[in-house]
């Protein structure tokens, strides 16, 4: 009897964990492709009914994305989603910097040149089709298969403090990236700034992979940040939007 009620627990935890990492997915993906725009409030009842589950798995996600900065949590009036700032760009791309190129000076130290997963990423990444313009899932997809270069790039360093931070700072990092990719179609030049990038870790020159690294990370900030200071925030959203209808 104590057996069969301490499994019956252990499936229902599965099964709340399972439901709550679905909401998880939902919600952040809605967040990162700006269906879901800054500043708007997130009504859990509206939420639990649309996916067909209970409201404490609604709540349970709402706290995972909180810490993955996407929203942001007022006392006594509910969850938001967090909004984004020039300024919240340049700490984030700061801070990326940093993170990735120590990921290659630790492989310099410890002379890493073979780097298969990170292989395999580039790879899987150009093998997918340029996405349509007006699919928003497509989009995201292919965006999240080239941006697993940089993840990969980082777990490859073998330190999993870095890759910790790493992975924590990457949903709020991909709401910027998203605005970036769908304004300027920047599939076009990222798999050649990868290749370069790996190419010269490969070849042992890991102070040209930094000087790599960091001319493409820095594109990305100044594009982004003329796209957001030349357009605003909103304006950036409505274009994606547009673009979604056409």
């Amino acid at each position: 009897m104590g057996i069969n009620i301490i499994v019956t627990g252990m499936l229902r935890a599965m099964k709340l964990k399972s439901v709550k990492e679905g909401a998880t997915g939902y919600i952040r993906n809605k967040i990162i492709t700006g269906e879901f725009v800054a500043g708007q409030a997130i009504n859990e009842t509206t939420l639990a009914s649309h996916l067909s589950i209970s409201r404490p798995p609604i709540r349970e996600a709402l706290r995972t994305l909180e810490n993955e900065r996407l929203i942001v949590s007022v006392p006594r009036k509910g969850a938001y989603v967090s909004k984004l700032s020039i300024k919240d760009l340049r700490d984030l791309y700061q801070v990326r910097e940093m993170v990735e190129c120590y990921a290659i000076e630790l492989l310099k130290k410890k002379n890493i040149r073979n780097l298969p997963e990170v292989v395999s990423s580039l790879e899987t990444s150009s093998n997918l089709p340029i996405p349509k313009s007006d699919d928003m899932e497509q989009r995201l997809t292919y965006l999240m298969a080239s941006y697993d270069f940089h993840v990969k790039l980082v777990e490859s360093s073998g330190n999993e403090l870095l890759t910790y931070w790493n992975n924590s700072m990457c949903p709020h990092l991909n709401r910027y990236q998203f605005i970036y990719f769908y304004a300027s179609d920047s599939h076009k030049n990222s798999q050649k700034h990868h290749q370069q990038i790996l190419d010269f870790i490969t070849a042992g020159a890991y102070e040209e992979a930094q000087k790599s690294l960091i001319e493409h990370i820095d594109s990305t900030f100044e594009a982004l940040q003329n796209e957001i200071s030349g357009n605003g925030i909103k304006a950036v959203g409505k274009k994606i939007n547009k673009r979604k209808g056409e």
